[in-house]
């Protein structure tokens, strides 16, 4: 927090979940990131080596040292802010070309408006529109679909249409779904 205050660079040392033994990386810190979900915290910072903005979990990073100003601070703080529109999570790949699109309908019935106001509040990006009385359909352009998996979940009983640009992700959502109701005795379930 010191180096992102100041507009500073930092060294760590870095254990990746790949590479069992830690190596030393030079960051400049933009923001940190807290999952609500699973109470994770990621550094999100440029990384000169590989030129670009990554996700760094914190708890992984060790032996961390302040280094000097980073001139060009502010600009790398405004692509960042940027990109957080598109992300759902900590996967910023900045490429705007190759965004990935999601939506899926749910069904609410009469009484259950807290499922609105529950879609409007766990959002964190994208948009909800009423499709009419009982369906409301959720959209978004993200980087990366995968990252909205878990919550979409939350809403399986009640999804009615889903659609992924990324064809395989879709296909592997739709494959898990069929393997829980053969796990669970259930014949197909309704078709999404």
């Amino acid at each position: 927090f010191d180096a992102m205050q100041r507009k500073c660079e930092i060294t760590a040392m870095n254990l990746s979940r790949q590479v069992l033994k830690p190596s030393a990386v030079q960051l400049i810190p933009l923001r940190v990131f807290i999952s609500v979900q699973n109470g994770r915290q990621h550094l999100l910072a440029y990384q000169p080596a590989a030129k670009q903005i990554k996700s760094f979990r914190i708890d992984y990073l060790s032996d961390v040292k302040t280094g000097a100003v980073y001139p060009h601070f502010d600009e790398l703080r405004a692509k960042l802010n940027h990109s957080m529109q598109f992300m759902w999570g900590v996967n910023c790949k900045e490429n705007e070309k190759h965004l990935e699109h999601v939506s899926f309908t749910v069904r609410v019935d009469a009484g259950e408006e807290h499922m609105i106001r529950r879609l409007q509040r766990e959002k964190r990006i994208g948009k909800i529109e009423k499709i009419d009385n009982n369906h409301y359909r959720f959209l978004a352009d993200v980087y990366d679909t995968n990252e909205l998996i878990p919550w979409i979940r939350t809403f399986i009983c009640r999804i009615t249409q889903l659609h992924f640009s990324n064809r395989t992700v879709e296909n592997r959502f739709k494959t898990d779904l069929a393997a829980m109701y053969r796990m669970y005795g259930i014949d197909g379930g309704d078709a999404v």
